[in-house]
């Protein structure tokens, strides 16, 4: 069983970062001033910040022999569990669908079945290579490799 940690992009980081900053500097500019009001704000925004960054940082991706678990911290229903011998394909994807990534530079991994599944380890080659031993038939797109 080997466990990978989901690889941090510092862009999105930090798009994170300036997107919370630019919400708690709004009242400023809409004259809200009355510290009950900046009490409620700030902590909710606060709350927030660091429920998204836990969130973040938190997804892990293990495989267990032909199994692959999806362990996120945002996800009610997590471990998802996926069968790499029904794997099809891994390729590269910028996308931004909402996945249990931490980074912009993902892979897809999709299935015999029609699911598909975005993610971004952190020592992807190793990842890959796990991936490999558990379904030898899968198509890896050669960027990756």
């Amino acid at each position: 069983m080997k466990t990978y940690s989901t690889r941090i992009s510092v862009g999105l980081f930090a798009y994170i970062v300036v997107t919370f900053l630019l919400i708690a500097i709004a009242p400023l500019f809409f004259g809200h001033n009355e510290w009950p009001f900046l009490l409620l704000y700030y902590g909710s925004i606060g709350i927030t910040f660091v429920f998204a960054i836990w969130a973040l940082c938190s997804s892990r991706y293990t495989i267990d022999g032909t199994s692959l678990m999806i362990s996120s911290k945002f996800s009610p229903f997590s471990p998802d569990v996926y069968d790499l011998t029904k794997l099809v394909s891994v390729v590269p994807t910028r996308s931004l669908m909402s996945a249990p990534a931490g980074s912009l530079n993902r892979i897809e991994l999709s299935f015999n079945d029609g699911n598909a599944v975005i993610i971004s380890p952190r020592r992807q080659d190793d990842f890959l290579m796990e991936v490999r031993k558990a379904n030898p038939k899968v198509r890896i797109d050669t960027s990756l490799l």
